[in-house]
């Protein structure tokens, strides 16, 4: 029960205008010559918010609200509209608790299928790189717009676009009774077949934002970075992105994915806590929150491997050369367990009622004998010392989790990667992180480090962190130029990885800075191949 709720407490129409104003691709409006804060769509016209650098456009419908009989099916197209659609404000964010930050808020609004679009003030000289963010949140929480994108968009002269997508058993449960209506797999991947409507979506409208419908990096966290894993090798994915970036969310690794038949048993399990609404037809009409479970706390829902739509995972695909081969950038955080090392210790508190408890020696072996079983657990124990870590048992435990589940199979994604494609690996390394600013989640017992999602807020505007400091602003922008570089050329500034060599490039501020790194040494690369 520790393990789940760990990694739950980590992973919360105005008609305007004149049909004149409709009839160019993006007409100008009261933001000026250089700031047009009307943009026709192909299913109609949206009025956006125009500051001093950025344009931004929230609560864009890409596809039909999934309600009623549209529950469980896949998405349909959105309904064209006529005026000017207001899209100041963000959308309703697909039905979840919003337990945990930074998870998206609470909603139960199936009208969710919205998509929130960034780009730079001036009129592009030339169509702008097209970056597409799927966002994290163990495909259970969070949304498109609580991720704002003004300085990527405005530093790297790109234009961002945020998707909402079904999350939870709305957007992945996969039952016998929704097989029969299915063709390619499609039941258990309908928050997947949402993404691709989303790029399709960006296929058809970027331009009329200063986009390049031509050059679409599609980059994502945590379950978002799974998702890209997803579209990768989906054959019906091809041709809707041209760059990858993965953060923190290996492809090869054991998570973020679901074979058919597990998630099938998971199904009935679930479709068995609807019995008062027996069938398919009973189970659309049931009430949203009989199928909303705080975050974690319930079944674990991935995409769904095994069927037409997604006929083989990623180490299959990679092994062949049967995926969609465009350039990547992948990498993990130098301490991504640590976040969820003090989710345990969250949970530890509040099962013992003990706000002054932490994580001790008996969590710290009984974890990793979950993890490893208790004959490799003991050799893991020997290997990584507590007195190493300052005798910090929390610290000693989050080590090897993250060298066994982040770093092994990131080196092992990129060198089968690199076989086929240009591919360019990276390590989040800063270790002053910015930390929560919500009380609800004081800071840990432990120095958090570069946990897992604490890169975002080099990224993001993120309302839940506290603000990053000199040093670390540096840090920011030059990640942003080398995330929008690489969305532009499909090229870092590092040697790419290798099936020999991951050639890992090292992101922190402050002394030595950006710089390459021994990943496999620094992670124990060796130890954990040989522990199998």
């Amino acid at each position: 029960m520790l393990k789940r709720t760990a990694h739950a407490a980590i992973t919360g129409t105005l008609a305007i205008g004149t049909m004149a104003a409709l009839t160019c691709t993006a007409t100008a409006d009261s933001g000026g010559s250089t700031g047009r804060s009307v943009v026709r769509t192909d299913k109609g016209a949206v009025r956006g918010t125009v500051t001093s650098d950025v344009r931004t456009f929230q609560g864009i419908p890409y596809a039909a609200p999934p309600t009623g009989e549209r529950r469980w099916a896949p998405t349909a197209p959105a309904k064209k509209w006529q005026g000017v659609k207001d899209a100041t404000e963000p959308g309703s964010g697909c039905p979840q608790t919003g337990l945990v930050p930074p998870a998206g808020p609470a909603s139960d609004n199936e009208d969710c299928l919205f998509v929130n679009v960034t780009t730079p003030r001036a009129e592009p000289t030339r169509p702008r790189p097209v970056m597409v963010y799927l966002h994290g949140g163990d495909h259970t929480d969070g949304e498109g717009a609580m991720h704002g994108a003004k300085r990527l968009a405005a530093q790297g002269d790109v234009v961002v676009v945020t998707v909402n997508y079904r999350l939870g058993a709305l957007g992945y449960l996969a039952h016998p009774g929704l097989e029969k209506s299915t063709r390619r797999g499609e039941s258990g991947n309908y928050g997947f077949l949402d993404q691709q409507a989303a790029l399709r979506w960006v296929r058809h409208n970027a331009s009329a934002f200063g986009g390049d419908p031509g050059n679409v990096t599609l980059f994502g966290e945590s379950a978002g970075s799974h998702s890209t894993c997803a579209h990768l090798v989906a054959p019906s994915s091809a041709g809707l992105f041209d760059r990858v970036i993965s953060q923190s969310g290996p492809c090869t690794s054991d998570d973020g994915k679901t074979d058919r038949e597990a998630a099938l048993r998971q199904g009935r399990e679930t479709a068995a806590a609807l019995e008062k609404k027996p069938g398919v037809k009973g189970w659309r009409k049931a009430p949203v929150e009989h199928l909303i479970h705080p975050f974690g706390q319930g079944p674990r829902y991935s995409p769904v491997y095994g069927g037409e739509l997604l006929p083989l995972t990623p180490e299959q695909a990679f092994a062949t050369g049967r995926f969609n081969k465009v350039p990547v950038l992948q990498g993990t955080n130098r301490d991504e367990m640590r976040s969820m090392v003090y989710g345990m210790e969250l949970a530890k508190k509040q099962a013992t009622g003990d706000p002054g408890a932490t994580i001790d020696t008996a969590d710290h072996r009984a974890r990793l004998e979950e993890e490893f079983g208790k004959k490799k657990a003991a050799t893991v124990l020997e290997r990584y010392p507590v007195h190493a870590y300052d005798d910090s048992p929390a610290l000693a435990l989050a080590a090897p989790l993250t060298d066994a589940l982040y770093a092994k199979p990131a080196i092992e994604t990129g060198r089968a990667l690199a076989r086929h494609v240009p591919t360019y690996s990276y390590e989040f390394a800063d270790k002053g992180t910015p930390w929560y600013a919500d009380p609800m989640y004081p800071k840990p017992g432990f120095p958090a480090g570069a946990g897992h999602l604490f890169e975002l807020p080099y990224l993001f505007e993120l309302d839940d962190y506290e603000e990053l400091d000199v040093a670390q602003r540096g840090l920011s922008d030059a990640m942003i130029r080398i995330w929008t570089d690489f969305a532009r050329t499909g090229k870092a500034s590092w040697k790419p990885t290798t099936p020999s060599a991951p050639n890992t490039q090292s992101l922190a501020s402050g002394p030595g800075g950006i710089h390459p790194v021994d990943f496999a040494e620094d992670h124990q690369y060796a130890f954990w191949k040989s522990l199998g």
